[in-house]
């Protein structure tokens, strides 16, 4: 199987799209079309939360993938119901089609163990209000910026990443 591309944020990278709702500010990165970046399993999920430390976040990322997990744009910090209800109405400057996102919170520090309750009464939530709009979650995952915590994996029985899965790859020119 041809290899992937190295899932890395650029190094010179665009100004992100600043956005104002309510009078909090917000911001849109879009990916360079000319480097794709695919989360195909776990591991490309952990390093982008870990990268994703790097662009202004201070809270949340929610990162909107098309179908074969290519990150078509990433919100950063969005006010809650642009989180929640992504799927009927896109935010400006997202005018990629995606059908898959993931959730990256930034935390102080990332609790180890199983999940609390919260967490997954939380998270099986989120994915429910995606999977009513036809979006699939992949992922919630928690990071201080070195460590990564999955709730798919803690919370769900059959998590998506212990799925195969087989990007259509593009032949060379």
């Amino acid at each position: 199987m041809p290899s992937l591309p190295r899932l890395r944020l650029p190094r010179r990278r665009p100004p992100a799209l600043r956005l104002l709702s309510a009078d909090r500010s917000w911001y849109l990165f879009a990916p360079d079309p000319d480097t794709p970046m695919v989360v195909a399993g776990f591991g490309d999920a952990a390093l982008l939360a870990t990268e994703l430390v790097s662009l202004p976040l201070q809270h949340e990322a929610l990162v909107l993938l098309d179908e074969q997990r290519q990150v078509t744009s990433i919100l950063l910090d969005p006010p809650a119901e642009v989180g929640l209800f992504v799927g009927h109405c896109p935010p400006p400057g997202a005018e990629a089609p995606f059908c898959q996102t993931l959730s990256v919170v930034l935390q102080e520090r990332v609790p180890t163990g199983p999940p609390l309750a919260a967490d997954r009464e939380g998270y099986l939530a989120f994915r429910r209000i995606h999977m009513a709009q036809g979006l699939l979650l992949l992922d919630v995952l928690l990071t201080d910026g070195d460590t990564v915590r999955s709730l798919a994996i803690g919370c769900d029985p059959d998590p998506i990443w212990f799925d195969e899965f087989l990007p259509a790859m593009t032949p060379p020119d």
